[in-house]
This record gives C-alpha cells, sequence and structure tokens, in this order.
C-alpha cells in the first residue's frame, strides 16, 4: 500500500477533513476498504484552529430565541418581562479544541467564552401600581463554557447520520444594562433578570444547536452523494465500508474507493487487499493509504468500456525518430510483408485484451498491461490489410511523489517502462520474427510513457 502525507489550504482541508470524517457507517458489513485515512491529534488540532473562526462567524449571525420571565419587585410587585429580538453580536471563543470521543465520534470543548448581545424589552406589572414600558438592552455573557459531542452513524444506503449525543452549555456571569424608558429604575435589579436569562439560555442553547444537528444537518446529510460521476463510463463510490475507528491519538475512515461501469454495473471479480495497521504518523495531520484496489477497479471498468486501445500512426510519432510505420521499417522482421506490399505505409491498433494489474508497494507501483498489436497495411487511400497480430504484455513501474504548487501538494506519477512479452497470434505475411521485433517494441511503449509522464 502506498501511503500520502500533505499540507492542503486551509479551507480545503477544513471541508475534505469533515467529508471523510461524516462518511461513517455503522449499518455496513465491513470488509476491506479501497482506501483509509488517518486523521492525528495534530490533524484535528489544525481543523480546530480554522473552524473556531468560521464557527464564530456563523454563532455572530446567530438569533437566540425570546426569553420571558417574571421578577417580584418590592412595592411594584411582580414583573413579567419579554426580551425579544435578541442578536449575537461578538462572540470570542479563545480557548478551545476538538478530539476522537471513543467509540461514539467527535467532541468539542470550549472555555472562556465571551458573548455579546443586543435585545428589545418589554415589561408589564399586574400590582396594585399598573405600569408598563419598553426599550432596548445589552447583554454580555462571560466565562462561558460549551462541550458538545457529536455521534456519527450511517443509513441503510451508506450514507451518514449526525446526532448531538450530549451537550452543556454554561455561563459564569450574565450581565443586562437597559435603554430607554425607565432605564434607570430597571437598572436597580438588572441582576435578577440576569439570572432568569442565565437560565433560560442555558437550556436553549443546546436545545438549537441539538436541533440544528439532528434535525437540519441529518436532513442535509440524506441527500449527500457517495458516488461521483468522472465520465459518460464511469463514477467512482467513496462510501465508508465500516464504522471509523477512534483512537487517542488518531481516527480513522474506511473507504470503499471502487470504480463503478455505469452502463451496467457490478462488482469486480477481485476485493481490496487487506491494509497495513496504523502508522506512526503523529508529526503529520492526515495519511491516506491507498489500496491497488483503486485503480484496478478503474482499469476494470475502462476495459469494460472499450476505451483502453490506441491507434498510432506516423504522425503519432516523435519526429525525427529513427523508426518510421513502413514497410520498409519490417523488411529484417516479416520479409514476405515487405514483398507483398513494398514501401508502404502502416498503423498499429493497440488495444487491451484484459484491464490492466497494478501492485501497490511501499516503495512503488507494479504495473501490468496485457493486450495485442493489430498491425495494418495501407495499401491506398481507401484499402487497408491486416498483417499481422501480436500478443504483448507490458511490464511498467510508477513512482508516485508529492509535488509543490504554490501552497499547495499534488500527488504526481512517473511511469517508467521495464519490457515487454511478445507472441505472434497471428500473420496474413507469413513469418514474423518477434524476438527481433522486441527492439521496435522497446522503441514505442517509452513513448507512450513520455506521453503519459508529460500529460497533466
Amino acid at each position: 500500500s502506498l501511503t500520502s502525507t500533505t499540507n492542503v489550504q486551509p479551507m480545503k482541508m477544513y471541508r475534505a477533513f469533515f467529508l471523510l470524517l461524516l462518511w461513517s457507517p455503522q449499518c455496513v458489513l465491513p470488509i476491506n476498504p479501497g482506501f483509509r485515512t488517518e486523521i492525528t491529534q495534530k490533524g484535528l488540532d489544525y481543523v480546530c484552529q480554522v473552524g473556531i473562526p468560521l464557527l464564530t462567524r456563523q454563532l455572530e449571525s446567530l438569533s437566540i430565541p425570546d426569553q420571558s420571565g417574571k421578577y417580584n419587585a418590592p412595592v411594584i410587585g411582580g414583573i413579567y418581562y419579554t426580551l425579544s429580538n435578541i442578536k449575537v453580536t461578538q462572540f470570542s471563543i479563545p480557548s478551545s479544541s476538538l478530539t476522537a470521543a471513543a467509540g461514539t465520534g467527535i467532541r468539542m470543548a470550549a472555555s472562556g467564552v465571551a458573548v455579546q448581545m443586543t435585545a428589545n424589552w418589554k415589561y408589564s406589572n399586574h400590582g396594585w401600581i399598573h405600569i408598563s414600558d419598553s426599550g432596548s438592552c445589552d447583554v454580555s455573557a462571560s466565562s462561558v463554557s460549551l462541550a458538545l459531542v457529536i455521534g456519527i452513524g450511517v443509513d441503510s444506503g451508506g450514507r451518514p447520520t449526525v446526532t448531538a449525543s450530549s451537550c452543556t452549555f454554561n455561563i459564569g456571569h450574565i450581565d443586562v444594562h437597559f435603554h430607554g424608558g425607565a432605564s434607570w429604575l430597571y437598572n436597580l435589579f438588572d441582576g435578577k433578570i440576569a439570572d432568569g436569562i442565565k437560565s433560560g439560555l442555558e437550556g436553549q442553547v443546546c436545545n438549537v444547536a441539538k436541533n440544528e444537528i439532528n434535525t437540519q444537518a441529518s436532513k442535509a446529510l440524506a441527500s449527500l452523494p457517495v458516488e461521483e460521476k468522472l465520465s459518460p463510463n464511469a463514477e467512482i463510490n467513496f462510501q465508508l465500508t465500516q464504522a471509523p475507528n477512534f483512537a487517542p491519538s488518531y481516527l480513522q475512515t474506511f473507504h470503499k474507493g471502487e470504480f463503478i461501469f455505469i452502463p451496467h454495473p457490478a462488482e469486480p471479480p477481485f476485493e481490496p487487499p487487506p491494509l497495513p495497521a496504523a502508522a506512526n504518523v503523529s508529526n503529520s495531520m492526515m495519511t491516506i493509504w491507498i489500496t491497488d484496489y483503486i485503480a484496478n477497479t478503474a482499469g476494470y471498468v475502462y476495459q469494460e468500456a472499450g476505451i483502453l486501445q490506441k491507434n498510432i500512426t506516423q504522425d503519432t510519432l516523435p519526429p525525427n525518430n529513427f523508426f518510421s510505420l513502413n514497410t520498409s521499417s519490417f523488411k529484417i522482421f516479416a520479409p514476405e510483408l515487405y514483398e507483398k506490399y513494398p514501401n508502404k505505409a502502416m498503423q498499429l491498433l493497440v488495444s487491451a485484451t484484459s484491464a490492466p494489474f497494478i501492485n501497490i508497494t511501499t516503495s512503488f507501483i507494479n504495473l501490468t498491461a496485457p493486450g495485442e498489436v493489430v498491425a495494418f497495411v495501407l495499401v491506398d487511400e481507401k484499402t487497408t490489410v491486416n498483417a499481422f497480430t501480436l500478443g504483448i504484455t507490458v511490464h511498467a513501474t510508477v513512482h508516485v511523489a508529492l509535488r509543490k504548487n504554490g501552497s499547495q501538494e499534488i500527488v504526481t506519477g512517473n511511469a517508467t517502462y521495464l519490457r515487454s512479452d511478445i507472441s505472434l497470434i497471428k500473420s496474413n505475411v507469413g513469418d514474423v520474427k518477434t524476438e527481433s521485433l522486441q527492439a521496435i517494441v522497446n522503441f514505442l511503449c517509452p513513448i507512450g510513457i513520455i506521453k503519459l509522464n508529460s500529460s497533466e
């Protein structure tokens, strides 16, 4: 298997992390995954560092439900008050953490939180002195702490579900300062009203948070696609194969990573190989373990689609090369070919006879591509003749690395041609010396490798 560790742009890292995290089935039969991710505490710390400012901006646009209560004031009697149109104007989170909650999901904790709010107030008194008034007020909450545990599951279709399994929201101190009306009077007992607001807010903030997660977030995730269409013939399935593993220093997610042939979806005739145990990657934010299953299902799909073929003509060869696609070049290898069709142009149809096979090791990727080469003679502008057919199996290696691209690092691959095994399948021009043809094959195969390496 192949590992890849990298730093990416903050927003992309943040989105990618949560997508990977939320695809976590708990009712899917565990099978070997096509790829696995390991997110360390360093990665969680980074997500927290990037995510908290985003969360803060969201909370600053939060509207708090109206608060109502009663306060018994001396002489005046019972005062019924209502705070409405409560809006957060400032939300500060100086200390926060994001950790794995063993066997459950993710725990977010924040402390020392300070919140500034504005609201409209009104009150009425039903005592022996009947009075009523209204105005605005500023509300300040300090020494606030928040702890939220989000459980992660999956529905029967492999899509993620989220549940707010626990939530605590504690306000250390709250101040209310009234404006308008007889504010000087109400500021005398703002502490009592503040206690009522504090009690109401502590319960309702968690209710709002749970409702957002259990209802709104779950509804959005229910329509989350687990497949991505790549072409008219192929799509990739990236749902998880089992529940994530939450360890003290990292968490793991297990993904199917399978290419699917859209016209005729079917499981490939092979299964993912087992992945090694978790590595010591504490210095990295994320590690991705990739099996050869992904590449082999891709090869299987594109072979089924019939697109693993290439027509080679003289125009496709590099300029100024020593070899030309002409019967004169094959004079030594197929004498009868030249005798029948002297100095005629040729073309080669190279196609896969079965899906290419890839084997990934910790050092490099081995590629074996079985196929055939059909040689045609261009007799004239309208006539082509099938000369001979060769069976050919190409062996190559691919070295994968990370390349710097501005602030990003992207995965790159460099293929190296090793050898080809050649056999004669059919000939319409007599004897074809396959041993001697090896030199031509050794010339043509690296051309395709060079084009592959230079493509983006």
